[in-house]
This record gives C-alpha cells, sequence and structure tokens, in this order.
C-alpha cells in the first residue's frame, strides 16, 4: 500500500515569511514520514525537532557532519546487508530502552534486538545502553529527518535468512 505524509506550518501573515513557512511544513513532513501513526503534523507538534531546524538554517554542514557521525553508518550498513539496525534503534527509544517491548514492536526475538543493538554500538561507538548514547543517536535520528534523508526500509530480519528487498536502483548493487 501507498502511504503520505502532510506537514503543516505555522501561520504566516506576511509574504516575507513564506520561506520559513515552507521550511516549517517541509520538516512536519519530514518527521511525519517517520511516524506512520501520525501521518499528519503540524509544526507545533514536532518537539525537539523545532530546534534542529534551527541549526539547519545556522550551519546545515554541522547538522549533516552530526549526522554523518552517529546515524550514518547505521543507514549504510542497512543498506549494504539489508539489516534493520534504523528501524531497531527508533523502536528501541520510542520503547524506552526496552528490549522486551522493542522485540515485541519489531515482531523478532529478544536476542536479535541485543545482537542488533551491539551492531549500533560497533558501528556508531555510541553504547545504547547509556544516557548520553540514547541522546546522541536519538539526535542523530532526527538530524537525518530533518536533512531530509529516507530511512533504509530493510527487511525484520537478518542476511541469510531468505528475506530481502529489492535493491534500488543506483545503490550499487547487481
Amino acid at each position: 500500500g501507498h502511504s503520505f505524509a502532510l506537514g503543516r506550518s505555522r501561520v504566516a501573515d506576511d509574504p516575507m515569511e513564506l520561506h520559513r513557512a515552507g521550511n516549517e511544513a517541509l520538516l512536519a513532513v519530514n518527521v511525519a514520514e517517520g511516524d506512520e501513526e501520525h501521518p499528519l503534523l503540524a509544526f507545533e507538534q514536532t518537539g525537539a525537532y523545532r530546534l534542529l531546524l534551527s541549526a539547519m538554517s545556522e550551519d546545515p554542514a554541522e547538522l549533516q557532519r552530526f549526522y554523518a557521525e552517529t546515524v550514518e553508518p547505521l543507514v549504510a550498513y542497512d543498506d549494504q546487508y539489508e539489516t534493520d539496525l534504523v528501524r531497531t534503534v527508533e523502536a528501541f527509544l520510542d520503547n524506552d530502552g526496552n528490549v522486551a517491548g522493542t522485540a515485541q514492536k519489531l515482531f523478532t526475538h529478544r536476542h536479535t534486538i541485543r545482537y542488533r543493538l551491539e551492531r549500533v554500538r560497533e558501528l556508531s561507538g555510541l553504547d545504547v545502553g547509556s544516557t548520553d548514547g540514547r541522546e546522541k543517536l536519538s539526535l542523530g535520528l532526527k538530524a537525518m529527518r530533518v536533512l531530509g534523508v529516507a530511512a533504509p526500509s530493510g527487511p525484520a530480519t537478518e542476511p541469510g535468512t531468505g528475506a530481502g528487498r529489492v535493491p534500488r536502483r543506483g545503490s550499487g548493487t547487481t
């Protein structure tokens, strides 16, 4: 099936505010695309993403560097090996660090979640067991959305189990 996302900005009373309003609506769409339960989102509902939009306006290269240091290695690994590390981290953070809740949400075993989280640590250098590690990964995921980077949509199983996805054109796979 198809999915959609809509974003709404704050009201622009002046034509000079249209650029700001467009950026706010785009941010709301990027955030909504990552949340299947809330496909319609107002800028006011974007929470901490609002701060990152300001950071993006001030210094987009720094936001890109932060993403590259935190989540980009996971995205690259997911794309290369058809894994689900990004989605696992998102679910883990959404479940307040609860492995059993994460496993239930992703319809997989707790041991698989623990294995994936260990891979996250190895690839990113960030420990999901620490507040600092979880905070950086959370901000990295938010930076990914602000930058408009699409999260990988890998299988819910590890490679070699017969599940897979069709490679995207131009992704370097043959």
